[in-house]
């Protein structure tokens, strides 16, 4: 601003400069015809004059009194009392060409010719007032723009606060939307971007605290299995091994005894490996890693078949791709895990349909059952009202950039739906 205001005044300096030497010019020039022409009228009274020389003095101060004029004898030196007021350089710079005339009368030759400098000097001072007030307005100017741009600009300290609270993790911060339009915009979003991080915190904090609770569920789990059935499998098999110690100590071994007894601790060791391969089956299914998500999901089908066969279990739709990211597969294998399981204890569903299909690089899982259902419509079917399973499945798919709803099915029953992006680099999402 400050550049702008001195190249204006500068330029409109300059502007006055150039035309004062034309304008200094014309005065000086009208001035001079002026003068000749009152001299060239009273001339001819000169000689009719009783004294030619004292009319010649009153003529002389009569054309001195005319501004911007010398007038003087042809033979006598031409002096002017000044005191100029415009500095030399200016003088210099806007002196014009001066014009003379010689005019012959019967007493004298006179010599009238222009004198500038009362002109100058009015330029001069015309141009330090001009200066001097546009100085000033250009400072007042100023100032005004300075105070009413630092008012403008006050709410950025607050903006700059706000941002480096939210980047100390003070999500509760709030600005005041106050200022012009754009501060007000910008605490807005400000606002917004608070209350979605505070959101996103507590959903994260929520998920630790629903993590920690499901690795407490397993644990819990896992040791009822361990203690309800490895604990009396591994007694029996302790109780069977000692009465064959006792038995062998005795000397009276039977054969048949002893078959038998090895037989049933044979059944034991047989029942702890079955135990052990549906402990680690729940942990992670070893089908997933050795055959694939179509063969493992072919073998989940044939175990809920076998163990619940009073359920129709159907699972239809284009097989499931091979060659599929290892995330991808499993969250894939745990959403239908989960949908059988929720429909068999939660829904009291007699059919189920597995629905698998890929199109523009996109898996989608459907598991829909004939049960019972709920109303998705009270947390949005994704929601806080959902079960520790489904709600780990949503963030589970969340992380992969991918999606989990519930819907309503047309013939009754609950729909569990799930899509998962299958391009490598899909960027994951908080949908």
């Amino acid at each position: 601003m400050v550049l702008a205001l001195l190249a204006g005044l500068t330029a409109g300096l300059g502007a006055l400069v150039m035309h004062a030497g034309g304008r200094i010019g014309a005065e000086s020039d009208a001035a001079v015809r002026l003068a000749r022409e009152l001299v060239e009228t009273k001339a001819p009274q000169l000689a009719k004059a009783p004294d030619p020389l004292a009319e010649l003095e009153r003529l002389f101060k009569d054309v001195r009194r005319l501004r911007h004029v010398r007038i003087a004898l042809a033979d006598a030196p031409q002096s002017v009392v000044c005191d100029p007021v415009a500095p030399e350089w200016f003088s210099a710079l806007v002196m014009p060409a001066l014009a003379q005339s010689r005019i012959v009368t019967p007493v004298a030759t006179i010599v009238v010719s222009a004198n500038p400098l009362d002109e100058i000097d009015e330029v001069w001072q015309e141009l330090v007032w001009l200066s001097m007030g546009a100085l000033t307005l250009a400072l007042v100017a100023l100032a005004l723009g300075s105070l009413g741009l630092t008012r403008a600009l006050r709410p950025v300290v607050a903006v700059a606060d706000s941002l480096s609270r939210l980047e100390g993790g003070d999500y509760g911060i709030r600005l005041a939307p106050e200022g012009p339009p754009e501060f007000v915009d910008i605490a807005e979003r400000i606002n917004a971007l608070a209350i979605t991080l505070q959101r996103l915190d507590a959903d994260n904090r929520a998920l630790v605290q629903r993590m920690i609770g499901v690795q407490e569920q397993e644990r819990r789990d896992i040791a009822r299995d361990l203690h309800d059935e490895i604990g009396p499998v591994l007694f029996t098999a302790r109780a069977t091994i000692g009465a064959l110690a006792r038995m062998a100590a005795t000397r009276r071994v039977e054969p048949a005894q002893l078959a038998a007894d090895c037989g049933r601790i044979d059944a034991q060791i047989a029942a702890l490996q079955e135990i052990n391969r549906r402990i680690l089956g729940r942990l992670r299914p070893p089908a997933l890693e050795e055959m694939g998500l179509a063969d493992a999901l072919d073998a989940l089908a044939r175990g809920w078949r076998n163990a619940h066969p009073e359920i129709a279990l159907d699972v239809l739709g284009e097989a499931a791709p091979d060659g599929l990211d290892e995330r991808v597969a499993l969250a894939a294998y745990r959403v239908v895990q989960e949908g059988l399981t929720n429909a068999y204890r939660h829904a009291g569903a007699n059919q189920i349909k597995v629905r698998i299909d890929q199109a523009a690089g996109v898996l989608r899982i459907c598991v829909q059952d004939n049960g019972a259902g709920f109303d998705p419509t009270t947390d949005d079917g994704v929601g806080s009202g959902l079960g520790l399973g489904l709600r780990g499945m949503r963030e589970r798919l969340a992380a992969l950039g991918g999606a989990l709803r519930i819907e309503r099915a047309a013939g009754g029953g609950v729909s569990l739906v799930a899509t998962i992006p299958t391009l490598a680099g899909a960027t994951p999402s908080s949908t």
